[in-house]
């Protein structure tokens, strides 16, 4: 009889908690600024970023994953060739996140991605697509149907004459 009790006690456990164990999908878009870094930081002014990014994150695990596309644009502080002008980089990253380990709302994220680089105001100029890195830390702020949060991230792109440095500070919202 025992025996049946705990086999019936694990049955309705997993009846009711098997629901909640499947891997949690997420939709997220953010924006905020773009500062730009080092030599980077010498050539352009603070920007501008916008951020859409799908997730997957079993929900006991502390590790998940996220694919983002992004746009990132920055003026020049002074350019010779052009008066004024922009740099504009479109990115597509892929990233793993690790999460609840320290802090239950904080975050850790850090990938590798594709970096488009176009200066569209000077003439004659082509784009190039560059390998690039980023590593940051978020707040998540959890909400009823949704969550909102908060990222700083370092990225950087190598390029040909040099590495372009600079560090997206977004706020958005995950659904």
């Amino acid at each position: 009889m025992r025996l049946m009790s705990r086999a019936a006690l694990c049955l309705a456990a997993t009846v009711v908690v098997a629901p909640d164990l499947h891997a949690q999908a997420s939709f997220s878009v953010a924006a905020g600024a773009t500062i730009p870094m080092g030599g980077t930081a010498d050539q352009f002014k603070t920007g501008y970023n916008i951020t859409a990014g799908l997730g997957i994150k079993p929900p006991l695990a502390p590790l998940g994953f996220r694919v983002e596309g992004m746009l990132n644009s920055m003026d020049f502080k002074t350019c010779t060739l052009c008066g004024t002008g922009s740099t504009r980089l479109l990115a597509g990253v892929a990233n793993v996140t690790l999460s609840g380990v320290a802090m239950p709302m904080g975050y850790l994220i850090g990938g590798v991605g594709m970096y488009n680089v176009a200066f569209p105001d000077i003439s004659g100029s082509p784009s190039k697509t560059k390998a690039g890195f980023n590593v940051g830390a978020g707040l998540n702020f959890p909400l009823t149907g949704f969550s909102t949060f908060a990222e700083v991230r370092f990225h950087l792109v190598t390029t040909d004459n040099e590495s372009m440095k600079f560090v997206p500070i977004t706020f958005g919202i995950k659904f």
